[in-house]
């Protein structure tokens, strides 16, 4: 699933840098055309599932299917099963909901609800791992132990309900975001770690951390102020941005080693959130938006060091970016 994987908000903390640098691409102005898709475009291999108005909608080759929660303010949907998990994200605090094949409730998995405006929880960018046996999620749940409160990294057990701390934040900094497993590997998460240099400028690297081993390693440099990282299908590869200075986005594909990554290259230039492998090779998918606007659905092909074929997938009302998009067979 894949974000601009990294436009997540947190209204407990706006004036944050680190938040701002997060969710600078995702706050645009959505028209109030109807939206509609075309989905002949799509690959054969994938399943995409998003959120319109409360509304879980999946695409596929054979069309468009829409479930409604009626929660008008759920963002961040994805497959669990045969079931949905979503984020309901109100004013002073988010809550992390599993949802039927029809919509209904079947389940509260993390509650940001305390019932005291000054001790609420945000619960956010849930991503499910490839087994469909654990999620990770950021949240500031621990704030009232650590006097910290961004965004650290979790990881329940959907199984126990047990869930560990994975990564802390940099205290101050916006916290932790768009946490993302690989595809290839059970025990290995990357997500977009906000932080200060030695001149209190925000900048964010996108870490990947193995479960096993507990081990961090940067895949990115605070020069190249990543986030948003995706997997390709094979976990070999990693598809990213990275922010200009004008606040427009560049998108990055590199190899990944044992190390960190090399061969990077980059493919695309313009204002782009929560770049996403297809599970066909050469292909992705992505949200645009062209000047202070919504963002549209598009895919593409990867060639070389460029990306042809943009073909979009959303046509007439706009998305907003800070609820993403997730990709599944």
């Amino acid at each position: 699933m894949k974000i601009i994987r990294a436009t997540i908000i947190f209204a407990l903390i706006p004036l944050l840098a680190g938040y701002f640098i997060a969710s600078a691409h995702g706050h645009k102005t959505a028209n109030d055309t109807s939206l509609n898709f075309v989905t002949s475009p799509l690959l054969p291999t994938d399943r995409i599932t998003l959120v319109e108005n409360g509304n879980i909608i999946s695409l596929t080759t054979s069309g468009v299917t829409s479930v409604p929660t009626h929660r008008p303010k759920l963002i961040e949907a994805a497959p669990l099963n045969n079931n949905f998990i979503g984020v309901d994200k109100q004013t002073n605090y988010a809550s992390l909901y599993e949802f039927s094949s029809q919509g209904a409730l079947v389940k509260t998995l993390q509650s940001g609800n305390t019932g005291n405006i000054d001790t609420m929880d945000w619960f956010t960018d849930p991503t499910i791992s490839p087994n469909q046996q654990k999620i990770a999620f950021v949240s500031d749940k621990n704030k009232g132990k650590t006097n910290i409160p961004d965004n650290a990294l979790f990881v329940e057990n959907l199984s126990t309900g047990f869930v560990q701390e994975i990564a802390k934040p940099d205290p101050h900094s916006g916290g932790i975001a768009h946490p993302i497993w690989n595809p290839a590997d059970q025990n290995n998460i990357i997500y977009d770690y906000y932080a200060y240099d030695q001149h209190f400028n925000p900048y964010s690297v996108i870490d990947s951390y193995n479960l096993q081993t507990q081990t961090t390693t940067q895949l990115t440099t605070r020069k190249q102020n990543a986030y948003q990282g995706s997997f390709s299908p094979d976990g070999k590869q990693l598809i990213f941005l990275e922010r200009n200075n004008d606040i427009t986005t560049k998108m990055y594909i590199a190899d990944i080693t044992a190390t960190g990554l090399s061969n990077i290259h980059l493919i695309a230039t313009g204002d782009f959130a929560y770049p996403e492998f297809s599970n066909t090779a050469h292909h992705i998918y992505y949200l645009e938006a062209q000047g202070n606007s919504g963002y549209n659905l598009y895919t593409a092909t990867i060639t070389g060091s460029s990306l042809i074929n943009q073909t979009p997938l959303s046509t007439g009302g706009q998305l907003l970016a800070n609820s993403g998009f997730v990709v599944s067979r």
